[in-house]
């Protein structure tokens, strides 16, 4: 995997790889004391010094987990090309599920996700364990939405309680546009195991709340909420799902939503989406200047966001600041893609 480290081994090692006859009991011995003191040392440094230490390793004790360690820690060190090429003899000499899933990491990796499927696929093929069939889906997501919602589905229903399946087989849905689907798997992985906020973290990343699910999402957040009492991030998210505002609801905010919005930036100060929203009462409010100030705020946390930077232009256009309208309207062309037109 290390490029130019493990390409060197010759043929004839990798062909005593699959004779363990080939070694005495005294070597193989050795061996394995080579190979725990490689995989102790391994776990205090990084990924390269554990390609370092695995291919000094396999030169010396050219075994197949040997091999096979050193092509997944070149995957992990970026090596690809590298861990390709040790991972295709190795399945010249056993054709393993493992290998097809390595060498599926590697073409992933390098955003080859036809030849990433291909690979994910002969692995679940082989052995239809819950990686696999994730590995396998979330690589026909970047090929076939339709194709992945498929798989993912019988992965769900082979393994009801995976957490993973189900939030990549909600995310794809999202992705599909079906987000009535998409948010009730997301339900289903947070509820599978209540002190986990990552399906719920995902679904707030959607900004998307279907209207009949909005009971159900409240309660998850405010579950949540209770549990991670100090966690900023999590009291935005479940003040947004009660406003209502993911929903596309146009019923005003309810009462306190701002304080609540406050209360979140006092335990994590870096949300810029909660300085958006406090910018949007304000300009409800009218009180244009305490948008302007929200909205830098939120810009200093999120240059990136479009919408932050439209927003602001026109509130200082409200402001009666053209200069200011003209500047920040380019800086959203910019980001949008467009050429300034100076309207």
């Amino acid at each position: 995997m290390l490029l130019g480290q493990s390409a060197y081994l010759g043929a004839s090692q990798l062909v005593q790889s699959a004779s363990p006859s080939a070694a005495s009991a005294t070597g193989e011995q050795e061996c394995s004391r080579k190979r725990a003191e490689a995989l102790s040392l391994a776990q205090a440094g990084g990924s390269s010094r554990i390609v370092t230490l695995l291919t000094d390793l396999y030169s010396k004790c050219p075994g197949y987990e040997n091999g096979r360690d050193l092509a997944d820690a070149e995957v992990e060190a970026g090596q690809y090309e590298n861990a390709k090429t040790l991972v295709t003899s190795l399945l010249k000499q056993q054709d393993r599920a493992e290998l097809h899933s390595i060498l599926g990491n590697a073409e992933a990796a390098q955003k080859n996700y036809k030849a990433a499927a291909i690979e994910y696929q002969k692995a679940a093929e082989m052995d239809t364990s819950e990686t696999h069939i994730f590995d396998f889906g979330m690589s026909l997501f970047h090929l076939d939405h339709n194709a992945a919602i498929t798989i993912l589905r019988y992965g769900v229903q082979k393994y009801p309680g995976s957490i993973k399946l189900h939030v990549a087989l909600g995310t794809v849905l999202y992705a599909d546009g079906k987000s009535f689907e998409g948010a009730q798997l997301l339900c289903e992985a947070q509820e599978l195991n209540p002190s986990d906020p990552h399906p719920m973290e995902l679904l707030a990343e959607t900004e998307i709340v279907p209207p009949e699910l909005a009971p159900r999402i409240i309660s998850l957040f405010a579950d949540l909420h209770k549990r991670y009492e100090h966690d900023g991030l999590i009291l935005y998210d479940s003040t947004m799902a009660q406003s209502g505002r993911w929903s596309r609801s146009t019923d005003p905010p309810p009462p306190h939503f701002a304080d609540s919005l406050e209360a979140a930036l006092r335990l994590n100060p870096n949300l810029p989406q909660a300085y958006f929203q406090l910018s949007l009462i304000a300009e409800q409010q009218k009180n244009y200047a305490e948008e302007i100030r929200l909205l830098k705020k939120a810009i200093a946390l999120d240059p990136n966001k479009e919408e932050y930077h439209y927003r602001l232009a026109f509130a200082y256009r409200k402001s009666g600041d053209e200069a200011k309208f003209h500047e920040e309207l380019n800086e959203f062309q910019k980001l949008h893609g467009a050429t300034p037109d100076g309207q």
